[in-house]
């Protein structure tokens, strides 16, 4: 709890948390570090910064959220994946599901939609956000779909990922030719990329999942300056 309150590691506190965890691993507790850090230390900690953005509302609530994440992104998850550093290689890492227990704990508590819709002002770490944790794939689910409608709002043009949405009807075209722009992949957050730094590195563009099969490609147009009049629309090409 205290790497949420903003307290530094002691000298050699880092060594000593990992040894710790790795004698942990070794013995019966070993399965249970996973659950605890998901549904106990990241529960705890980030309620409490859920507690200190709903202080707020409206274009000052964006504001502190901005703050708020900035500082989680910068110090509290490199911290946590430090610590956490042998637990590393489960179906998710840890820095995985921290940015998801930021997503559904924090940013979707908020019901943000309306206020970005009429906000004055969208601050740059509020985007960074959204488009760091768009880049966080588990399975499809609920969760994803409200994130990705708050994207919508606040980056343009947008392209919604096909596989999380129902699906449209359809209509056949050629495919496109190989380097088209349809043909790129969806940027995804990895365990490897540097850190964006601090409001800047913002994405301006989103690329939809590619679904490949024997029967073609299918992608979706998001609803915005790209989509056709009457909303979304589904594409398969064969």
């Amino acid at each position: 709890m205290q790497v949420f309150q903003g307290s530094a590691l002691q000298t050699n506190e880092l060594f000593t948390l990992n040894e710790s965890i790795r004698w942990l691993l070794k013995t019966e507790m070993g399965s249970f570090i996973t659950d605890y850090f998901q549904n106990q230390l990241l529960t705890r900690g980030l309620s409490e910064v859920l507690d200190q953005v709903q202080l707020h509302s409206g274009d000052e609530q964006l504001v502190v959220l901005g703050n708020v994440w900035d500082r989680f992104f910068t110090e509290i998850l490199p911290t946590l994946q430090a610590i956490f550093y042998p637990v590393q290689g489960q179906e998710l890492s840890v820095r995985q599901i921290s940015l998801l227990a930021f997503r559904d704990l924090v940013l979707l508590k908020l019901h943000l939609q309306d206020d970005l819709r009429t906000a004055s002002f969208v601050p740059a770490a509020v985007k960074q956000m959204l488009l760091v944790l768009q880049g966080v794939h588990d399975a499809p689910s609920l969760e994803f779909c409200q994130l990705e409608r708050l994207v919508e709002v606040v980056v343009t043009p947008f392209i919604r990922d096909a596989l999380l949405t129902d699906p449209p009807r359809h209509q056949e075209m050629r495919a496109p030719p190989p380097g088209d722009a349809l043909s790129l992949g969806p940027l995804v957050e990895t365990e490897g990329e540097a850190y964006l730094e601090k409001t800047g590195g913002v994405r301006r563009h989103t690329v939809a999942n590619v679904h490949c099969d024997e029967g073609g490609v299918t992608f979706m147009l998001g609803a915005g300056p790209m989509a056709p009049k009457g909303g979304r629309r589904g594409v398969t090409c064969r």
